[in-house]
């Protein structure tokens, strides 16, 4: 059988693959589409080259597309694939490079029910808009001052606020690729309703662990929701409610009710994967989109996964590109793997050199396991300390240098091993990926 992850190089964002089943019949997905420009120079390319390298000449069938969340370091790419569709309908399916059987996608509409047409259509212009593709720094500015206000310390106000507008960023691209997959599904060029099958009366709804089924079968692949938590998406709504019902729709108000660590990225689902190779041995793949790291332990024993003191899976995908803010100590001794993927190019100094001492410090000098980066150490390292003293700032290459830290634990005996650059692949199943 066939089972293998690709990482796709996605500057600060996420963008993965997953193909399985069998060499000679395939079946593949794609977990978001990073920032950017990632969906034109990286991930179309590396369709039409598996296209190209399987011999077709109709599109590439995906069987799943999952957005983990609405940021926009996760879910342009995708945006971008389902209007590139969208404007070949009207004419032939086989002109278009992939189509897509199901797409999964907490929109935000469904987060906050009805709210949230009323707050896009007279708010969203004025204060979530990219510039240039960033998100808004005026607003970064703004939600900032507000955790200062709260009495956070400056680094983690600078943390809060950073999420906060990538959110704000990317919900824009989250309404835009919800009308595409309508426009879609009405063509017939999609087979399932949004969200299957997640659905309720005929019709998708929210994907979350403990208001639908939690665990489905796309085509021999086992998948089970572990994020987010009902509870979770309550908060957020009540954060609305509380803010733009009682006080108005306006900038400041709707700015408010995401001033709270609690909010942000809590409607990133959390998917875990499994299947099981030729010789039967189970092969399971954690894919935490940019979840809190309490928080997946948290559904994990909430729902009996995680009975003991920890439990291991064979790939782990670090939640949040390898933010400290994200994590801490614990999740790696509870949480363990044979691989681990980091996808983060320096920006915003992601992965943390805490991160990965943490990971190596739990796993101690005698294991062995892999570490996959995105991009090369010293190039990390070089974006993340060009963004510090652009701050005025100090580089502190003792404790921020991930290229420095590698060579320092190899040196003093730790066996994991990492890898690094371009499209990087874990096969896990017994046959390979033979393109």
């Amino acid at each position: 059988m066939l089972l293998t992850l690709e990482i796709v190089p996605a500057h600060e964002g996420d963008c993965l693959m997953l193909h399985w089943g069998t060499a000679a019949d395939p079946k593949h997905a794609l977990i978001d589409g990073g920032p950017g420009d990632v969906y034109d120079k990286k991930l179309l390319p590396r369709i039409n080259q598996i296209r190209a390298s399987r011999g077709l000449n109709t599109p590439l069938k995906l069987s799943l597309v999952m957005v983990s969340h609405i940021d926009n370091d996760h879910i342009t790419g995708v945006k971008k694939l389902f209007a590139g569709m969208e404007a070949l309908v009207g004419g032939s399916p086989k002109k278009s490079p992939v189509l897509v059987d199901r797409l999964w996608h907490n929109t935000f509409n469904d987060i906050l029910d009805d709210d949230v047409d009323e707050y896009y259509e007279q708010v969203t212009a004025s204060f979530t808009a990219s510039v240039g593709g960033e998100p808004n720094p005026k607003i970064e500015s703004k939600v900032q001052s507000a955790f200062i206000a709260k009495g956070e310390p400056q680094a983690d106000a600078e943390f809060q606020a950073r999420v906060v507008s990538e959110i704000l960023a990317g919900q824009p691209d989250g309404r835009d690729l919800r009308n595409s997959f309508e426009v879609l599904k009405a063509a017939n060029w999609i087979k399932y309703s949004l969200n299957a099958p997640f659905t309720k009366a005929g019709k998708g709804t929210l994907i979350k662990v403990d208001k639908t089924p939690m665990s489905a079968d796309i085509e021999g692949l086992q998948l089970a929701i572990y994020g987010p938590m009902q509870a979770e998406i309550e908060a957020l709504q009540a954060a609305f409610d509380q803010y733009i019902k009682s006080k108005g729709l306006n900038v400041e108000a709707v700015l408010a009710a995401y001033a709270d660590k609690s909010v942000p990225n809590l409607s990133s689902i959390v998917c875990y994967v499994g299947m099981k190779n030729g010789a039967g041995q189970p092969r399971t793949i954690l894919l935490t989109g940019d979840a809190r790291g309490d928080k997946i332990i948290e559904s994990l024993r909430n729902t009996k996964t995680l009975t003991g003191a920890s439990m291991h899976v064979t790939i782990l995908k670090l939640p949040h590109h390898g933010s400290n803010r994200n994590l801490a100590p614990d999740f790696f001794t509870t949480i363990t793997a044979d691989h681990y993927v980091i996808s983060a190019d320096g920006k915003y100094g992601n992965p943390d050199c805490d991160t990965l001492k943490w990971l190596v410090e739990a796993r101690g000098k005698s294991a062995v396991y892999d570490i996959y980066l995105t991009y090369k150490p010293k190039d990390i390292d070089a974006k993340h300390k060009a963004e510090v003293e652009s701050k005025g700032k100090t580089w502190d290459e003792k404790t921020m240098s991930i290229e420095l830290f590698f060579k320092s634990a190899v040196a003093q005996g730790y066996k994991f091993r990492y890898h690094q650059g371009d499209v990087l692949k874990i096969d896990l199943g017994d046959e390979t990926l033979p393109w």
